[in-house]
């Protein structure tokens, strides 16, 4: 439960909880602006009475679309597809002016709740959320306190919240598919265990197009630690033993592991051993061989997500969830563009 000291100053937040109407409403009548109703006028004015509540910047700035601070909740890890949507995130963010508040996260489950509870209670004026750990009594507690908020990668709408969806599932089943119309060897999975919800998905996706083929004989998974190290030491061995099979890779960075531990004994990549990475990012193409991926646009995830929340907060935003379908893009680690010379 959050600590006495969120309710140390009455918000906005608080307003529209007790009284049952939007922040875009509240705002109105904080700044005695014309639509609306002299009922639903009376019974703001008299829960803000009540709570002693007295405007902020957000209040008094809803209507011209300003807010003072933006809270943006993120993983801490270091991986390139972050920082890409991060800097989205902040180029529309200083294009409306906006102040933001980065709250990090880490993969154990106390960090993600102390996140949230930090975020709510720095009051800020909305938020937007990407943390693959995130799970329903996190969004139950932005509801809570009514924050406007953007969740990426979680598909949650309601009142004071939108989401992006982010579908890499249809590719991976395209991916399996593609691999067993062309050969039959094993399709090897690297799967991290409690990395989060997207690898769950996916991994499911996969598995399921393989059932629903009848290759499940043919998929296997392996577990892994999110370490280059540590994945290429475990391949340089593998490959000792086992000389062909399509790999799929929860980023580039481990299947750049995985086909170097491959090349390093003198196997060849791709008529040997092919490689899909289901994140990519830039380096999928700046290493060599070239990485066959999948592909969303990160930077492009991140400025959506933070025009979405400028809507939402001035409760003109009509479409309450966004989706980016990902792309895959083949290169030199498959044979399907390796045949054809690219």
């Amino acid at each position: 439960m959050p600590n006495s000291n969120y309710k140390s100053r009455i918000t906005i937040y608080e307003v529209a909880r007790a009284s049952g109407y939007s922040l875009a409403t509240i705002s109105r009548v904080i700044n005695n602006k014309p639509n609306v109703q002299e009922e639903t006028k009376k019974k703001v004015l008299e829960i803000i009475e009540q709570l002693g509540y007295k405007p902020s910047a957000l209040a008094q700035g809803l209507a011209t679309s300003k807010t003072t601070n933006i809270g943006i909740v993120l993983p801490s890890q270091n991986y390139l597809y972050i920082s890409n949507m991060l800097y989205g995130l902040a180029d529309i963010a200083k294009i409306y002016g906006y102040q933001t508040t980065l709250f990090l996260t880490k993969p154990e489950r106390d960090d993600v709740k102390e996140a949230i509870e930090k975020l709510i209670a720095s009051h800020v004026d909305g938020a937007v959320l990407f943390d693959d750990s995130l799970q329903e009594e996190d969004f139950k507690e932005i509801l809570k306190y009514n924050i406007p908020s953007v969740f990426i990668g979680h598909n949650i709408v309601s009142e004071n919240i939108a989401s992006i969806t982010l579908n890499y599932e249809d590719e991976v089943r395209k991916i399996i598919n593609e691999h067993f119309s062309c050969g039959d060897e094993i399709v090897y999975y690297l799967n991290m265990p409690e990395s989060g919800t997207l690898n769950e998905k996916l991994k499911n996706a996969a598995e399921s197009e393989a059932k629903k083929i009848n290759k499940i004989d043919k998929f296997k998974v392996i577990e892994i630690n999110d370490v280059y190290e540590d994945t290429y030491l475990y391949f340089k061995e593998f490959f000792k033993t086992t000389k062909c099979g399509c790999f799929i890779t929860p980023r580039d960075s481990i299947s750049c592991a995985v086909s170097n531990a491959a090349l390093d004994n003198g196997l060849n990549v791709p008529l040997d051993v092919q490689i899909v990475a289901l994140i990519g990012t830039k380096y999928s193409k700046i290493m060599r061989p070239q990485l066959s991926s999948i592909y969303i646009d990160m930077y492009e995830v991140g400025s959506i997500a933070m025009r979405m929340l400028t809507k939402l907060l001035t409760g003109v935003l009509k479409q309450k969830n966004f989706v980016f379908n990902a792309v895959i893009e083949h290169r030199m680690t498959t044979r399907i563009n390796f045949k054809r010379g690219k």
